[in-house]
């Protein structure tokens, strides 16, 4: 099998996808259900579809949960981080800026369901992928 490149904003090549769907560490400790065994079941069973998709679609990328995720401590790799949409309400749009993420709805994460995510991914390589043309 032929291994497909997608690119991040700014031109480089996508290394990793971090799902942040809770967070264990730091001042701000948001979880999903509450229950820390029930949230990481859930965020193993969405990477794991979010996984079987990318196979499925050539996408060759490391995919990590990332439970201890703050901005001082984002990786300088070309990661692409998929962020529960509630934890980007609460600490803004505007503080997420410097590195490249896309949302993700919380009731996505609750069912494991990475479904409504598939599009948007599509949409983001699509348009990082115009900006090297």
């Amino acid at each position: 099998m032929m291994k497909v490149h997608f690119y991040l904003w700014g031109g480089t090549i996508l290394d990793q996808i971090r799902i942040v769907g809770d967070i264990w560490s730091g001042k701000f400790q948001p979880t999903l259900t509450g229950n820390r065994i029930v949230d990481t079941a859930l965020l193993n069973q969405f990477k794991t579809r979010l996984m079987d998709w990318l196979s499925t679609n050539r996408i060759e990328v490391e995919v990590n949960i990332d439970h201890h995720f703050s901005m001082q401590h984002t990786d300088t790799n070309p990661t692409l981080y998929l962020i529960d949409s509630q934890i980007i309400a609460d600490v803004g749009d505007h503080t997420l800026q410097p590195i490249n993420y896309l949302p993700i709805k919380h009731q996505s994460l609750l069912h494991a369901n990475p479904a409504e995510l598939f599009q948007a991914l599509i949409n983001y390589f699509k348009a990082a992928q115009q900006e090297q043309s």
